[in-house]
């Protein structure tokens, strides 16, 4: 007769990590998701108002939603951590949809507005229709030099029409596209407008000399090679009144190239 002897294992007790072990730990996991018969709606108002309280500039009413992909998870949003280069932090990673058939348009409006030397200006309605993003999304890490947030962004998108409606009066723009510059100059993949790693976008607050303090947004010098080359089209501008409509027809731009940038906003 054979007897099995069993005997209660102690558990491991938790033990602290030093930094270097710390340092040894790095993302590889991640998640897929998508949105169901998306749609918002609100009358809440976002207001900015200047220093000295002279003014402010509104942005309120907000409503969007969006189609879906009959096989939403065949093509999902993905978030990723993945390892930065040597001696870099890791990087977090939002890819949209590659979305190439366009099923998953946005639809969205909101109402500015303007107060300044005693007016209150309701500048207009934006409306966009069949808003179309295909493929890009953002990154974020640790900047290497720096202190705040850095960023990438990456954006290819097609915008049915965008107008800026005043009462009976409009602005159009129809069929625009925006993206990397391809060989025949039409957009080709996601224009590169920021790199977290080779020409970081920062998101800081900063102080400077004076003691001023200051809400920073910009994007590195670019590097010897240049930024990455963008390019817009524009199918047809209109204006539509009253008295009269006008057509101005197609614009583009063949070459963007985002070098720097430096926005700064004050209280």
């Amino acid at each position: 007769m054979a007897m099995l002897l069993c005997a209660p294992l102690a558990a491991a007790a938790v033990e602290p990590m030093n930094d270097s072990a710390l340092a040894q730990v790095a993302g590889r996991d991640g998640m897929s998701f998508n949105l169901s018969d998306f749609s918002l709606k609100g009358s809440a108002t976002l207001r900015y108002h200047t220093g000295d309280g002279s003014g402010s500039f509104s942005f309120g009413d907000l409503t969007a939603s969006r189609s879906d992909n009959p096989d939403g998870f065949a093509d999902p949003y993905r978030f990723d951590i993945v390892k930065g280069s040597a001696g870099r932090a890791d990087i977090m990673r939002l890819s949209m949809p590659e979305n190439a058939a366009g099923h998953e348009a946005w639809q969205a409006s909101f109402v500015l507005g303007v107060q300044a030397d005693g007016r209150d200006v309701n500048v207009g309605t934006v409306e966009l229709k069949d808003l179309v993003y295909y493929g890009g999304g953002f990154e974020w890490s640790t900047p290497q030099v720096d202190q705040g947030l850095a960023f990438g962004i990456g954006l290819r998108s097609s915008i049915g029409s965008l107008a800026l409606r005043q009462g009976e009066s409009s602005m159009i723009l129809s069929g625009v596209h925006i993206g990397a510059r391809g060989a025949d100059g039409a957009p080709a993949g996601p224009w590169r407008l920021a790199d977290v790693t080779n020409q970081p976008g920062l998101f800081q607050a900063r102080t400077d000399a004076e003691g001023q303090a200051s809400l920073h947004v910009g994007i590195g010098w670019a590097g010897p090679e240049g930024a990455p080359q963008g390019t817009l089209q524009i199918e047809n501008i209109a204006f539509r009144s009253p008295t009269g409509n006008v057509d101005l027809g197609a614009s583009r731009i063949g070459t963007i190239q985002l070098n720097y940038l430096d926005v700064r906003f004050r209280p």
